[in-house]
């Protein structure tokens, strides 16, 4: 009994103690949270120019006209291909020359008119006197008839008369035909082309309309890019829009918006390994069905081929402007997307207190991101076409957008030695062209050409 006596003691002076001690550590905890409390109230906060701020690069952006294009691949052909012969069978005597005097031969350019082979014509220089020396004759018996009938009408028939007429009409036919051989025994170019082929030699035998020359016309050449069906209706629109400008000019039209432009390049490099540079088109005929073979639409674009540069046969792109809008150009970098909607960031002055100690030195001014949600906006490779029309912007953060969050506090870190202050100044044309950057200024001026 004394044993349970003495245990129960024991227990109860354990939990004595033990609440003893836990209100000692509560009392204590809750003077040192007072005491922390009151040291916090007689600290001041850190100010706001002095915050943590996230690093950022941001490109400088204004508004103006962009074009929206869309690319498509094709080959060159020429303008037009002639294939020329003679009318009439023969042996060919000689050939043309080109500028050097010598023969014609494949590549050669030849002008309008010019002569590109010449038959053996004795025999037809012969037949045409033989019918010239018939008309005579001819016109000589009905000379003649008519005075006889004229001095005695029963002298001669009206059916021989008749039968005079016939045969002076049937020898001037015969000589106009016989002028007509002799003529076609010198073949000449209908336009001014260059020989694409030469299939004739000097002293062959050559028959009637077979070929011996073909020509292709390619001052102009055509670019042919297949469309597809989804697609053709918006070059439609562009092209009955620039026809209407073209008929009836409003005041201040842009002269792009007259022709329907296409930047087309070419494919491969120089020896240096550039590529070549960028040739302006013009969408010249856009068919109405498409190739039955392919299902696509080939849609031909003129090129200018002067210099005579261009071959058929030649690979090109052609980006085709189907709008022309005033709208801001982005690079693609500087677009978050997020499933199926997109943001970006740009920067906003936010006017605050810059303190000192106990000191208030004035205003100061530091830089938020604001988050801006596209709308409208096209995607155009390396860059994103944003509409004027849709959102107001000065700016873009092209480094560091992935860490943002909107209204957090950014410090702008540009590689350009464009400034905080020039950014959100007065917006010059001589800032815009530094701040842009270099792959801006080239893009502004494809866009501009």
């Amino acid at each position: 009994m004394k044993a349970i006596t003495e245990r129960i003691l024991h227990y109860v002076l354990m939990v004595f103690v033990t609440a003893f001690a836990i209100g000692v550590m509560w009392k204590l905890s809750s003077k040192e949270q007072q005491s922390r409390t009151d040291s916090q109230q007689h600290v001041r906060p850190l100010a706001t120019v002095a915050a943590p701020k996230a690093p950022v690069a941001i490109e400088l952006l204004q508004a103006r006209m962009c074009e929206i294009t869309s690319t498509y691949a094709g080959k060159i052909r020429a303008w037009e291909t002639y294939q020329v012969g003679f009318e009439v069978p023969g042996r060919v005597l000689e050939l043309g020359n080109n500028e050097a005097g010598k023969p014609l031969d494949d590549g050669d350019r030849v002008a309008k008119g010019q002569t590109l082979a010449v038959l053996d014509d004795r025999v037809l220089r012969a037949r045409k006197s033989e019918a010239a020396a018939r008309v005579e004759q001819t016109t000589a018996d009905l000379r003649r008839a008519e005075q006889i009938r004229s001095s005695n009408p029963s002298a001669l028939s009206e059916s021989e008369l008749q039968r005079l007429v016939a045969e002076a009409a049937m020898a001037r036919a015969q000589q106009e035909v016989a002028v007509k051989n002799l003529e076609d025994a010198t073949l000449r170019s209908p336009v001014a082309a260059t020989v694409s082929k030469r299939m004739v030699k000097s002293g062959e035998s050559v028959g009637a309309h077979q070929i011996a020359f073909e020509l292709v016309e390619n001052d102009n050449v055509l670019l042919v890019v297949d469309v597809p069906e989804s697609q053709i209706r918006e070059l439609e629109n562009r092209y009955r829009i620039v026809a209407e400008n073209r008929a009836a000019p409003a005041d201040g039209l842009d002269a792009e918006d007259q022709v329907f432009r296409a930047h087309v390049h070419l494919e491969g490099q120089d020896r240096f390994g550039n590529p070549w540079p960028t040739l302006p088109g013009e969408v010249y005929h856009i068919p109405e069905v498409a190739d039955p073979r392919t299902g696509l639409f080939p849609v031909e674009i003129r090129l200018a081929n002067a210099e005579r540069l261009l071959r058929p046969g030649m690979v090109a792109t052609a980006e085709i402007v189907t709008t022309r809008l005033v709208a801001y150009q982005i690079p693609e970098a500087a677009v978050i997307l997020r499933q199926r909607t997109a943001h970006l960031f740009t920067v906003v002055k936010d006017p605050t207190e810059m303190e000192l100690l106990y000191w208030n030195l004035g205003p100061a001014e530091v830089y938020r991101s604001r988050r801006i949600d596209l709308e409208q906006w096209v995607d155009q490779g390396e860059y994103i076409i944003l509409p004027a029309h849709t959102v107001e912007l000065n700016s873009v953060v092209v480094r560091g957008q992935f860490r943002l969050a909107d209204s957090q506090l950014v410090r702008i870190m540009n590689d350009s030695a464009t400034s905080p202050g020039e950014v959100f100044g007065d917006q010059s044309s001589d800032r815009v062209d530094v701040a842009s950057g270099s792959r801006a200024s080239d893009e502004t001026h494809r866009h501009e050409d």
